[in-house]
C-alpha cells in the first residue's frame, strides 16, 4: 500500500527528493532534543509552493481512496527543542529547507517577505545594509529558519525589548489541509490586514494549522550603540534580587540574562576564563539604541547597584571585541557543555521573577534527586528558565528514564509556583502530557476546535500540543 502513495509522489517530484530507506528515515527521526525519536512514513523535500500543494492532495487522495490516515507536517533545520518536528510511522515529513529565498525588501516600510526555509541569521545579513534586522535571535539563529521561528514563536537573548516572533509577523501564506494557498494578515498591497490579526494568531501554533510557506516579517533598526554590563555574584538569590530591581526601577535592557554555577564552571573551564570559584552567579545586561540614552541607563543601574546589592564585581563596555568577551560566559554554553557530556536535555519553563530563586534552588534539588548534572541560564527579565541536565547513555543506561522523571517534577514545580509551560520552545511531544498541569479538559477541548477551524481532520502534525487521548476525544 505504501509503494502507491510513493508512486503518486514521483509523478511531481524527482527520486531524489523523496527520502524513504531507513538509513535516511534516521537522519529525521529526531530534532535537537536526541530525546524524542520516531520513524516517519518518508520525508519528501519540495522545491516549490505547488509541490507541497500536490503532496498534500496526494495524500488526501490515497486516505480517501486507500481508506488510510496518513497525516504530514512541516519541518525546517530540525533544531527544535520540543520534539515538535518529529514524525511517525504515519506522518510525511515535508521540508521546507529548499524554499528558502529572500524574496522582497522593502528597506522604507521596514518590512521582508521571505520563505520560510530562510535561515534566521541569513535575513539579518541580508537587511544589515539597510540598517535593518530580523530581532528574534535564539541560540540556534545561524541554523534554525524563519518558519520555525513562527511555529514556535521563537525569542531569544533580546527578547524583552524586541520581542518575540509572532511580534514580528505581518502576514502569512500557508497551505490549507486541501492543499489550497491561503493568507493571513498583509502580504501585498493586494491583500491587506484583517481587523483581526490572524496572523500573529497563527505564530506559536507550531505547525498544527497548516504549512506556512512565506511569511511578511517587520524589521527594526539596528542600534546605533550598545553598552554591555557583566555582573557577578557571589548566589543565585543576590542576583534575582539585582533582576528584580532593574525592572522595578524601570529600565528596559535589550538582554538581561542569568548563568548559573553550573554553567559558570562549564564555560570557565572550556575557556579558560579565570573566573573564581566563588562567582556562583552571572548577569549579562545590555543596553542598546541612541548612545547618550543608553549611557543614561547604564549609569542608572552602576548607581542602583553599586547603592543597594552585594557583588563580586561589575564590568561593562562599549568596545565590540569586548563585548564579545562578555557574553562568551552566555553563548559559549552549548560548546562547553558538549566537553562535558555528548547530550544534553534542554528544559523551557517560566516562572514570575520574583520566584526564580525559589525555582532554581528546586531544580538543584530534583537534579540532585535523580542524580543528574545540572547547569542553568536564564532570560531572567520575563523569568524563563533554561536549566540543562547533561548525559552520556552509553556511561549511564538508566539516565533517560530519570531524566523523564525529573521533567515531570521541574513542571510540576514551575505551574506551582504561577509559571507556565513553555516559554518559547513549544509544546511538542516533551510536554504535551503536563498540559492537564495548566489547562482543564474543557480548555483542551475549546484550543483543539480553534484548531480544526484550520485544520478539520488534523492532519497537520497530528499529536502534537496535547495529550493524544484528549486529541481523539475532539
Amino acid at each position: 500500500m505504501k509503494s502507491k502513495l510513493l508512486k503518486a509522489f514521483k509523478k511531481f517530484l524527482n527520486p531524489e527528493q523523496i527520502l524513504c530507506s531507513a538509513t535516511e528515515l534516521k537522519i529525521y527521526d529526531t530534532d535537537a532534543t536526541a530525546l524524542f525519536k520516531n520513524k516517519a512514513y518518508a520525508v519528501l523535500i519540495p522545491t516549490t509552493v505547488t509541490q507541497i500543494q500536490e503532496i498534500i492532495k496526494a495524500i488526501n487522495f490515497f486516505n480517501e481512496k486507500y481508506q488510510q490516515n496518513i497525516s504530514y507536517l512541516a519541518r525546517g533545520a530540525g533544531t527544535g527543542l520540543s520534539g515538535g518536528a518529529i514524525a511517525d510511522e504515519h506522518t510525511v515529513i515535508i521540508s521546507v529547507a529548499a524554499l528558502n529565498k529572500l524574496i522582497d525588501i522593502d528597506h522604507i516600510n521596514q518590512k521582508a517577505l521571505v520563505e520560510t526555509g530562510l535561515i534566521n541569521s541569513h535575513l539579518t545579513q541580508k537587511t544589515k545594509k539597510f540598517n535593518l534586522q530580523f530581532s528574534p535571535d535564539p541560540s540556534s539563529q545561524d541554523a534554525c529558519t524563519i518558519g520555525g521561528n513562527v511555529a514556535e514563536n521563537a525569542g531569544g537573548i533580546h527578547c524583552y525589548k524586541h520581542g518575540v516572533s509572532a511580534d514580528q509577523v505581518l502576514g502569512i501564506e500557508y497551505i490549507n489541509h486541501l492543499g489550497e494557498i491561503c493568507y493571513l494578515g498583509e502580504l501585498n498591497s493586494e491583500i491587506k490586514t484583517t481587523a483581526i490579526d490572524f496572523a500573529r494568531f497563527f505564530s506559536g501554533s507550531e505547525g498544527t494549522f497548516g504549512i506556512v510557506t512565506k511569511v511578511l516579517v517587520k524589521l527594526d533598526c539596528i542600534a546605533q550603540s550598545f553598552i554591555t554590563i557583566q555582573i557577578a555574584c557571589e548566589n543565585t538569590l543576590d542576583a534575582t534580587k539585582i533582576v528584580t530591581a532593574i525592572i522595578k526601577h524601570g529600565l528596559k535592557p535589550a538582554a538581561l540574562e542569568m548563568i548559573d554555577q553550573g554553567a559558570i564552571e562549564a564555560v570557565n573551564s572550556s575557556f579558560k576564563m579565570g573566573l573564581s570559584p566563588k562567582v556562583k552567579a552571572i548577569l549579562l545586561i545590555e543596553f542598546d539604541g541612541h548612545n547618550e540614552e543608553l549611557l543614561i541607563s547604564a549609569n542608572e543601574l552602576r548607581d542602583l547597584v553599586e547603592s543597594r546589592f552585594d557583588y563580586l564585581f561589575m564590568k561593562s563596555t562599549q568596545d565590540p571585541i569586548e563585548r564579545k568577551k562578555l557574553w562568551q560566559i552566555r553563548k559559549g554554553t552549548v560548546a562547553a557543555f558538549g566537553q562535558i557530556a555528548p547530550f544534553w536535555y534542554l528544559y523551557d519553563s517560566v516562572v514570575p521573577r520574583s520566584k526564580i530563586p525559589q525555582a532554581m534552588l528546586a531544580i538543584e534539588d530534583i537534579a540532585k534527586k535523580y542524580n543528574l548534572k545540572l547547569a542553568s541560564v536564564c532570560h531572567a527579565a520575563d523569568g524563563n528558565l533554561h536549566p540543562n541536565f547533561l548525559y552520556d547513555p552509553d556511561k549511564d543506561p538508566d539516565v533517560i528514564a530519570r531524566i523523564h522523571e525529573a521533567s515531570l517534577e521541574v513542571m510540576q514545580m514551575c505551574i506551582l509556583l504561577g509559571g507556565v509551560l513553555s516559554g518559547e520552545h513549544g509544546i511538542g511531544v516533551e510536554k504535551r502530557d503536563y498540559m492537564p498541569f495548566m489547562f482543564s479538559e474543557a480548555e483542551m477541548q475549546w484550543m483543539l476546535a480553534v484548531r480544526k477551524i484550520f485544520d478539520p481532520e488534523m492532519k497537520n502534525n497530528p499529536d502534537k500540543i496535547f495529550p493524544i487521548r484528549v486529541c481523539k476525544e475532539c
